[in-house]
């Protein structure tokens, strides 16, 4: 099969919505989920990739380029690895994961770092069969926050990305 990989462009965000809800299931996403895609994808720090087959989104890989405390230069963390179950083991993840490193090397990152949850086993195999080391454990605290924006904002275009 002809899979492309490219670089998201707008159309294709409900298909990366698609993915989130279905495939990486997470069917309970607020409405506001178009709005962070759309704040990810004009952000500098992030790139998203995403997999095609004659017009369909079928997987997407979202990066985030950072720094680190504990390593010299850049880093590559994977914030989403998504292929759709139709096309799961046929190479989608693979060429998505290759092309975030050639990404990591292009602009000189010494690593590539990704959190994956305790219950995704055949997600862990994959990365462990892709040279990934399991270093440690993830953990997370949601914050209570008031609303920091106006409702003014949601009307404020937002510019094209360069």
């Amino acid at each position: 099969m002809g899979f492309e990989i490219r670089e998201m462009e707008l159309k294709d965000f409900m298909g990366v919505i698609s993915l989130i809800k279905n495939d990486l299931g997470y069917d309970d996403i607020s409405s506001d989920i178009y709005d962070r895609i759309m704040r990810i994808f004009h952000n500098e720090s992030y790139t998203t990739f995403v997999a095609q087959i004659d017009g369909s989104i079928i997987g997407f890989m979202g990066l985030m380029r950072g720094l680190a405390f504990e390593m010299d230069g850049e880093y590559v963390r994977v914030i989403a690895l998504a292929v759709s179950s139709a096309y799961r083991s046929q190479g989608v993840g693979t060429l998505l994961e290759t092309r975030a490193e050639d990404y990591a090397a292009q602009i000189g990152a010494s690593s590539i770092v990704l959190t994956s949850g305790l219950n995704r086993t055949d997600a862990h195999r994959f990365y462990q069969s892709r040279g990934y080391e399991k270093k440690g454990l993830s953990f997370i605290k949601m914050l209570e926050t008031e609303e920091k924006f106006s409702y003014d904002d949601l009307y404020a275009p937002i510019p094209p990305r360069e």
